[in-house]
């Protein structure tokens, strides 16, 4: 081939280049959504394997593989009570390769339990949809002799400084929510911060600490075999799951607590990017598989959600939670 020739292949392929450039602006495609509908998209979760965070981040992550078409990944980034992952994530492609599955500590608790928040959860996000919502339980080792909240409550106080508890971590929300249950019954309880829901629960099973705060679901196996005795829900009302079981407020404490999962993009993710992930997860949380596996799980689906009701929903939990970690005096 002469120079000519190379020249003028060369010339052809910059003219097409140029044109397909072109095509997209006028029809205002961004360039994110130029990659491969086939191309690999990460959700990040701020909690390690085992926890529910990370159980419904997969079970989702399964359906919105099919309703997207292309090939899902967990990747698992646990730490400083889910706020490792956001951190990571706060400056991560704006292309839709890269999602965040929150909960509440992501997305709530970690952040303003901090002497100087790292981050904040209303506006530092792109967030896509509201998906679940899950009340909190208490789940007490079986050989200490309670059977209900009440129980526990007059045991920690006839045994000063000798319970424990375990939670995911420092500032995670079933921290919060059992700090709130000790303050609400006035009882002295040592907490031990474990990194993630697994250790917790493994540390109660072993008798290690005596209770742990955490949700319906991930429990129910241990409560089934004996292992674990759940006595209390956190939620409005008992759950279907667990229908013996009272509430916090049959036992006389207003106790509502639970965790949300929440699917955020980086802040600044074009809509054009945004938009058919929030209708494919649209998708997903209508399936009545997914709905079925969740409520089995003591975690309630939200069947219809936005990017403006997910802001909506930070931007309330962050504001009902503040002000009781500044009474509580929680400064990490």
């Amino acid at each position: 081939m002469n120079d000519r020739s190379r020249f003028s292949r060369q010339r052809r392929s910059l003219i097409r280049g140029a044109a397909m450039a072109f095509s997209s602006l006028a029809l205002g495609v961004s360039p994110a959504l130029a990659r491969s509908s086939d191309a690999l998209i990460k959700i990040m979760v701020g909690f390690p394997p085992g926890g529910a965070g990370d159980t419904f981040a997969r079970i989702f992550a399964n359906s919105l593989r099919e309703e997207l078409g292309n090939p899902i990944v967990i990747e698992n980034k646990p730490g400083a009570g889910g706020m490792t992952v956001a951190l990571t994530f706060l400056h991560g492609p704006k292309d839709g390769s890269q999602l965040m599955m929150a909960t509440g500590s992501t997305a709530v608790s970690a952040p303003i339990s901090r002497a100087r928040p790292p981050y904040n959860p209303v506006t530092d996000f792109q967030w896509i949809g509201l998906l679940s919502n899950a009340p909190f339980v208490i789940a007490v080792n079986p050989n200490l002799p309670v059977t209900d909240l009440k129980g526990l409550v007059a045991y920690a106080k006839a045994h000063p400084n000798k319970l424990s508890y375990g939670h995911a971590g420092l500032g995670t929300t079933v921290h919060l929510a059992a700090e709130l249950f000790k303050s609400m019954a006035g009882i002295d309880v040592a907490d031990i911060a474990y990194n993630g829901s697994a250790g917790a629960i493994v540390a109660t099973l072993a008798g290690d600490v005596q209770f742990v705060v955490e949700t319906s679901g991930t429990l129910m196996p241990y409560q089934k075999s004996g292992k674990l005795r759940i006595i209390t829900t956190m939620g409005e009302v008992r759950e279907r799951n667990l229908p013996d079981v009272p509430t916090s407020r049959e036992a006389g404490y207003d106790l509502l607590a639970g965790t949300a999962n929440l699917l955020a993009a980086p802040l600044g993710t074009p809509h054009d990017v945004i938009e058919p992930i929030s209708l494919a997860v649209g998708r997903v949380m209508a399936r009545p598989a997914v709905q079925a596996q969740l409520l089995q799980m003591g975690i309630e689906p939200v069947l219809k959600s936005s990017p403006a009701q997910a802001q909506a929903f930070v931007a309330a939990e962050v504001a009902r939670w503040t002000p009781l970690v500044k009474k509580l005096g929680i400064a990490l």
